[in-house]
């Protein structure tokens, strides 16, 4: 007989769960993607499930059916599939994967890419800078430590999250799709992402600067400047705090938007920046 019919020992589990979250991304290919590392996930349990080696290698190769995901919001979909697999249901933890894997993807990336990684990384940006400017070692290894450890946070996560996945078995679907939650992550993600981009701009490029000066020093008898004219930049930002930055993000933003690569982007504020720089020079 193949089946054991025997539940999952927590060694399988904990082996089954914590090779799936450190090598899901081994043999990455464009073929099958992650299904070389969820199948290499799933050996210590099926090797307790069917007690020969036939059906091991059947139902392993059942597992390298293409599949993609976020790796994070993957261990979710393995801690489910894992609990389906013990009670032989292995169909439904087939077709648990396929209608999975595209939602998850989408929440996973939404949380790393947005919720997650932009606001600790202009965190680092911006310790980085005071770093230069004061020539502190210590504010500079904060910098990189602030960087790290929101990967550190996420990859930490995936154990609790797979145990969960387990606990809920098939029901997990209800807790992916159910009461517009996707809905909700999604648009709490687009405001957060517009106030840390708003937050950004004005702090960043703060340093960007109209120097032109708008009329003559005010000096007295000796030449000494008792009262500087105001500069174009100071007027404006009376006006309009950090406009010339605003100004300057929503033009290469509709350059973007205009198709032009991010790349070529760069080079055109580079080319200003250098030719206002030599003509200040000149000046």
């Amino acid at each position: 007989m193949a089946r054991t019919n025997q539940k999952l020992s927590e060694k399988a589990k904990n082996q089954a769960i914590t090779r799936h979250n450190c090598t899901l991304q081994w043999c990455w290919n464009y073929e099958k993607m992650q299904a070389a590392g969820y199948g290499y996930a799933m050996v210590p349990a099926i090797k307790e499930l069917y007690d020969t080696e036939e059906a091991q290698c059947r139902e392993l190769e059942r597992h390298m059916q293409f599949y993609n995901t976020h790796p994070g919001a993957s261990s979710l979909i393995f801690g489910a599939d894992l609990a389906l697999e013990e009670d032989y249901q292995t169909e439904v933890g087939d077709n648990l994967k396929v209608a999975l894997m595209g939602p998850l993807a989408g929440i996973g990336d939404t949380i790393q890419a947005v919720l997650v990684t932009p606001p600790f990384s202009i965190m680092a940006a911006s310790l980085a800078v005071q770093a230069v400017n004061n020539n502190s070692l210590s504010t500079g290894l904060l910098s990189i430590l602030v960087n790290i450890l929101p990967l550190i946070a996420l990859f930490v996560v995936r154990w609790p999250l797979a145990k969960y996945g387990y606990k809920q078995g098939v029901n997990v679907i209800n807790d992916v799709s159910g009461a517009g939650t996707l809905d909700k992550l999604q648009v709490a993600a687009q405001i957060l992402g517009i106030v840390v981009m708003g937050g950004f701009v004005p702090s960043m490029l703060a340093g960007i600067k109209a120097p032109l000066k708008l009329g003559k020093d005010l000096v007295d008898d000796q030449g000494k400047v008792i009262q500087a004219a105001k500069t174009l930049g100071d007027a404006l930002d009376a006006i309009f705090p950090y406009v010339i930055p605003l100004v300057l993000t929503f033009i290469c933003y509709k350059l973007i938007k205009a198709k032009v690569t991010p790349l070529r982007v760069i080079l055109y504020v580079l080319v200003v920046t250098f030719i206002l720089g030599v003509l200040k020079v000149l000046g």
